[in-house]
């Protein structure tokens, strides 16, 4: 009975509108990783992926060279979401160093189904007329590994074209895409993965959330749509990040985090954004840890509002 009293006595003390048994956002976390306490930002890099073939050559090439003026230190803060066509085709460039229909150009004529065939024979190009069906596969395949290279001016509708060529520029081509890979594998550890791909990754992504975030797999990274929240929460097996600035900022003693989804429109403007930007791996390492207890000379009003229900 004394203890109902003294609960009654408290709650009168500091007003029913303060006291609520919501979770406690002012939980402490500790990271393993090079996370100094204080305010980070995370800035999430969004590139338009294209479907057409020869779109993606140039956006490789466009994201190669931007890879190659970036210093380690860039590199380190470089987190780019990831989309599920784009997953697809990075891991057959990490697995085999092609991409889409590249492999046409690699394989023996002989061995091409129909399908690769009538994909050759879309080409509006020129062949030798009097050559063989072999002969003018070989030519069209020679012309799809000059498109790689941007040296399609180099064909030759009436040059008769060997497995040797083609070795030759598969070569050229092997050097190029080495460069490519070795770039981008320099960033992977900082993909962000939207949930549609994403469900097993440590660090995922998830849009429009409506899943419920207590039932991920334990030590997930989550960044969150949110139309209220900025800033970070921590749950039992998950650490939340809203994106955006949105007017209820959630942070704790310790740390106070910012997301958000950024567009580059440029080398430099893509520059300034990592400048702005913490690397998301070192979230990977977080722990949750046991709240402090409240400082006895802590205002009644500020320890209710950090309460958490057992």
């Amino acid at each position: 009975m004394k203890k109902i009293l003294l609960l009654f006595s408290l709650i009168t003390l500091v007003g029913c509108s303060q006291f609520s048994a919501r979770k406690d956002h002012s939980q402490h976390i500790t990271f393993k990783s090079s996370i100094p306490e204080g305010k980070h930002n995370f800035n999430l890099v969004s590139l338009e992926y294209p479907s057409n073939y020869n779109e993606k050559i140039n956006f490789f090439k466009t994201l190669n060279t931007s890879l190659e003026n970036l210093n380690s230190v860039q590199k380190n803060s470089f987190n780019l979401l990831i989309t599920e066509d784009m997953n697809i085709d990075f891991n057959d460039l990490f697995n085999t160093g092609w991409l889409d229909k590249e492999i046409l150009g690699m394989k023996i004529v002989e061995d091409l189904n129909p399908d690769e065939k009538n994909y050759l024979n879309s080409f509006n190009i020129n062949v030798p007329t009097e050559a063989g069906e072999i002969q003018k596969l070989l030519n069209r395949q020679y012309f799809l590994l000059l498109k790689l290279t941007d040296n399609e001016a180099l064909y030759n509708s009436e040059f008769l074209y060997t497995e040797l060529d083609k070795s030759l520029l598969m070569e050229d081509i092997l050097l190029n895409r080495k460069s490519l890979i070795e770039n981008i594998n320099s960033i992977k550890k900082n993909f962000v993965y939207f949930d549609s791909i994403g469900k097993n990754k440590k660090i995922i992504f998830i849009p429009n959330v409506t899943a419920n975030i207590n039932n991920l797999d334990d030590k997930s990274v989550i960044f969150q749509n949110s139309n209220t929240n900025s800033g970070f929460v921590v749950l039992p097996n998950s650490l939340v990040l809203f994106v955006g600035n949105n007017k209820k900022h959630l942070s704790t003693d310790d740390y106070e985090f910012t997301s958000n989804i950024v567009t580059p429109t440029s080398l430099d403007d893509l520059k300034k954004l990592l400048a702005n930007s913490n690397s998301v791996s070192n979230l990977a390492s977080w722990e949750r840890t046991k709240k402090i207890e409240n400082n006895s000379t802590e205002s009644l009003e500020n320890r209710f509002s950090t309460w958490e229900a057992k």
